[in-house]
């Protein structure tokens, strides 16, 4: 019996699962660690035990514009906060374990668990993204219950993406990208445009991805983009609401943001995934992004999950 086999008790891994259940219900179950890979650390420590993963992202992929060059993530299963600060230490002690531009050791931990959060700042930690969820019928802050129709004074029109679209959509896509660059976990790649192109193409094609847009003046001045269910399975995973659909892209023009374009593009697309029967909508956003976090919970979404990181991506 290896010692990852060994260090994941029943006792432990209830315990581990009592407490995901008690800060946040709408947490899916917790699955044991897997089997270990070729570059995989097994840590263990009383009342704990962790999968260190190291890898190199591809350079080719979409991802690569939000992650390191190399990256440790440290995958936990805790019986309580003495036991996730000394697995921080182990794993710190590792060879792997090399924060700092383009590499990054990153955990990811329920965001509503935050007995975890001073043993984390204390070893230099910063909450990086939120994984946030907003639940389907859940009401706009103003709001009676989420309303397509933008504020009468608003001069906007909301509709579907298409490919004459593609163009502007890229230009907003790419210049979001820009604007994340400065809260240092995101990066502009040599690949960048390519990868926004491929990305759009998916999204007005209908098929991997779905996409609105918020015109002014006859002019695109908003996107959203949204992962349906039957392709975001890879982030529905973690709750235990289904269908869930992801968010990919949400951006507003630089001169357009708090003007209320946002806001009215945001309550017409999830009014209609609400009517079209999708349980959960989830996104990620950059915790220091002084926009996303305020503008996301005002759209009815709450962090789920939070990375917490150290280093730089890029």
């Amino acid at each position: 019996m290896s010692v990852l086999e060994t260090s994941q008790s029943p006792e432990l891994l209830a315990a581990h699962q009592a407490r995901r259940d008690a800060v946040d219900p709408i947490l899916a179950l917790s699955k044991p660690l897997p089997k270990p890979a070729a570059a995989d650390v097994v840590l263990s420590c009383p009342g704990g035990v962790a999968l260190v993963r190291n890898t190199a992202v591809d350079q080719a992929s979409f991802g690569y514009l939000f992650t390191a060059a190399h990256e440790s993530k440290l995958a936990p299963k805790v019986d309580g906060p003495k036991a996730f600060a000394e697995l921080l230490d182990l794993w710190a002690a590792q060879d792997c374990f090399r924060p700092g531009p383009d590499s990054i050791a990153t955990v990811t931990w329920p965001s509503r668990d935050t007995e975890v959060s001073r043993a984390l700042i204390e070893r230099g930690f910063v909450p990086q993204s939120a994984l946030a969820v907003r639940l389907a019928g859940r009401a706009f802050v103003g709001d009676a219950a989420p309303d397509p129709t933008p504020a009468p004074d608003l001069d906007v029109v909301v509709r579907r993406a298409g490919p004459a679209d593609s163009d502007a959509m890229a230009r907003l896509w790419t210049e979001q990208l820009h604007w994340e660059v400065q809260f240092g976990h995101t990066s502009i790649r040599p690949t960048t445009r390519e990868r926004v192109a491929e990305q759009v193409a998916q999204a007005v094609g209908g098929q991997e991805k779905q996409a609105w847009v918020a015109e002014r003046d006859g002019e695109v001045a908003g996107l959203i983009a949204i992962q349906p269910p039957s392709h975001a399975a890879w982030a529905a995973h973690t709750i235990g609401v289904a269908p869930a659909a992801y968010l990919t892209c949400g951006a507003v023009a630089a001169g357009e943001r708090g003007s209320g374009i946002g806001s009215a593009l945001a309550r017409h697309v999830h009014a209609e995934l609400d009517a079209a029967g999708v349980g959960a909508v989830l996104l990620h956003y950059t915790i220091a992004n002084p926009l996303s976090g305020p503008f996301w919970s005002r759209c009815g979404y709450r962090p789920v999950l939070t990375a917490w990181s150290r280093g730089t991506v890029g």
